[in-house]
């Protein structure tokens, strides 16, 4: 996984980005609601690469919101890259409020996104839900519930992501999958990226949670575990 690197300055101090040299995203951290914190979570997902970081202000002790953040990311690329964030503010160790904004970062860019805290529904740990149902995130990424933190990335959802009765699940890309073959969720069959399946008259079978992430291999070849 690549390296994520987070800084966290109270609002009105000089720009986080400021004297980065690669790329840098400038998170300002907002509530309507919610009014301090003491500890930031910040889930974030970029590129295939998915990171979660906690951070507090130096020194320890209460921040009052506003607070911006800066996201460092340590990426070889010459193309553009979409980033997503999930946040969790926290105080005495109970969640206040969780909140999400996305952006796509040119290479050596500096932009800035503004996340909402808003109070979280209550949610079952380890469920999956795509973004906006019962947690945040981008609606067409699949996180898992994490009660006691924020919701965890689990992968976007390249066709989608599918709002079901229990577990929400990424919707297959086009193309059936091959009987025997072994498929990331999401990868010409429903389930959840980070978990590889056998393909079994059309749908996934004897799932295996992939603990380093799940990789989508070329046409032809199974995909499998990192």
């Amino acid at each position: 996984m690549r390296r994520l690197v987070l800084l966290l300055v109270s609002c009105g101090d000089p720009d986080p980005c400021e004297d980065i040299t690669g790329t840098c995203l400038v998170v300002e951290i907002e509530s309507e609601s919610i009014d301090r914190v003491d500890q930031l979570e910040l889930d974030v997902l970029y590129g295939g690469f998915h990171g979660t970081t906690t951070t507090r202000a130096s020194g320890g002790g209460v921040v009052t919101l506003p607070l911006t953040t800066a996201v460092v990311l340590d990426v070889a690329t010459t193309e553009p890259l979409r980033i997503g964030v999930v946040a969790a503010g926290k105080l005495a160790g109970t969640v206040r409020g969780t909140g999400a904004a996305s952006a796509v970062l040119e290479p050596g860019a500096h932009p800035t996104v503004t996340i909402e805290l808003a109070p979280a529904e209550p949610c079952v740990a380890g469920d999956l839900h795509c973004g906006g149902d019962m947690l945040a995130g981008d609606p067409n990424t699949l996180y898992q519930c994490n009660s006691g933190g924020v919701p965890l990335a689990r992968g976007a959802c390249t066709a989608g992501c599918v709002v079901r009765p229990n577990d929400d699940t990424c919707r297959g890309t086009p193309g059936t999958c091959v009987d025997g073959g072994f498929y990331c969720g999401g990868d010409k069959l429903d389930g959840d990226p980070q978990t590889l399946y056998r393909c079994s008259a059309g749908v996934g079978v004897a799932g295996v949670v992939c603990a380093d992430g799940c990789i989508v291999a070329p046409p032809g070849m199974d995909d499998l575990c990192r």
